[in-house]
């Protein structure tokens, strides 16, 4: 989203977070004494291939692979009490079975149901081959999240590339390097590090049609009739009255099939183009399948509602509350699906909105 604005323009802050991914090779240390491993999966059948490849090039470096099928996760503390490991290991499948937020959900309860019984003095690794996948990428959440909430796991997400040898993934098993967020690429290693950058000052505004989710919805809808919107059309039984801008309220959970597409249609009859949309859609609770539902479905639903007229902007906006497992988990499905369709060439932009303040108050900061 960048080039000149129209109308006025939607002003924004002038930087943005990033995350940055310098090289960062490991350490070289002294070889590391043999020791075992629990590999773990949610038992996709490509998650168990890569359990086996894994185990196999772990016995190669002199280390033992153990394992516990899923429907004895509740032995888990005994087992770990009677075999001593140098960390768990939970290998996800390939990236296309998560692309839905369903499925997403289901390996994010499927982790959780494995964190919830790792005592201390256990490290707990991620292994991803995720390809940008956000069904995957969103795992970065949780981890953030328990370096706070479970700091003894020393929680690390590490994804590689469909180049890197098992050989690297078991070097960076036994270095255990502090890193929590790594990428293998081209068997090249790197880390990441948070960075600031700068961004487009403005959002374009003016003359077309927006669709805007979420309780803030009316805030958000005067805010844009102040750019020259022609039309705005909100979810849910949110109404709002614009002088000189025609609103519409469509009923029904932006989650819901068909609703997203109504949206888009009502905002686009008569032939008016879809200039923008802003999803602020959100739950405040501490149950996944709350939180996830309106955030990462509701995005996923407008994604498939607009992929005959997408729109020139689109907003993302993140929980109010951070710092909560599903809603941390929630906004790193929302950055990564907005990376993903830029890497597409469809616009996306997630947006820190930490308070339903007035939006004429001080603006969010983004999120690339």
């Amino acid at each position: 989203m960048t080039g000149p604005a129209l109308s006025p323009g939607v002003p924004f802050a002038t930087s943005s977070s990033e995350v940055s991914w310098p090289e960062a090779p490991l350490p070289l240390t002294a070889p590391a004494r043999p020791g075992a491993w629990l590999l773990l999966t949610d038992e996709h059948p490509a998650a168990l291939g890569r359990a086996v490849a894994l185990a196999l090039a772990l016995a190669a470096a002199g280390d033992d692979a153990l394992s516990l099928p899923r429907d004895d996760l509740d032995e888990l503390p005994g087992f770990l009490a009677e075999r001593p490991v140098r960390g768990v290991v939970f290998l996800t499948g390939a990236p296309y079975v998560y692309h839905d937020p369903e499925a997403a959900q289901e390996l994010l309860l499927a982790v959780l149901e494995v964190v919830a019984r790792l005592g201390p003095g256990v490290r707990f690794r991620l292994l991803t081959q995720s390809g940008g996948e956000p069904g995957l990428l969103f795992l970065r959440g949780l981890v953030r999240v328990l370096a706070v909430e479970r700091p003894e796991l020393r929680a690390s997400l590490v994804d590689f590339d469909a180049r890197s040898d098992l050989e690297f993934l078991v070097r960076e098993l036994r270095a255990d390097a502090p890193d929590d967020d790594v990428r293998w690429r081209h068997e090249v290693r790197y880390a990441a590090r948070p960075a600031r950058v700068p961004f487009a000052a403005e959002v374009p505004g003016g003359p077309g049609a927006y669709v805007v989710t979420g309780a803030r919805g009316p805030a958000i809808a005067r805010w844009l009739a102040a750019t020259g919107a022609t039309r705005i059309v909100l979810s849910g039984r949110n109404t709002v009255v614009v002088p000189g801008v025609e609103t519409v309220a469509v009923p029904g959970d932006i989650a819901a099939p068909g609703v997203a597409e109504r949206l888009v249609a009502a905002a686009t009859a008569d032939g008016l183009p879809l200039r923008g949309m802003v999803h602020a859609a959100e739950a405040l609770a501490d149950d996944v399948e709350t939180v996830w539902r309106p955030q990462v479905l509701g995005a996923h639903r407008l994604h498939e509602a607009t992929a005959d007229c997408p729109p020139d902007w689109w907003l993302l906006c993140s929980s109010p509350a951070p710092a909560r497992m599903a809603s941390a988990t929630a906004d790193a499905w929302l950055a990564a699906f907005a990376a993903w369709r830029r890497a597409r060439g469809l616009p996306a932009t997630t947006v820190h909105w930490p308070a339903p303040a007035p939006l004429a108050m001080d603006l969010p900061d983004f999120a690339c």
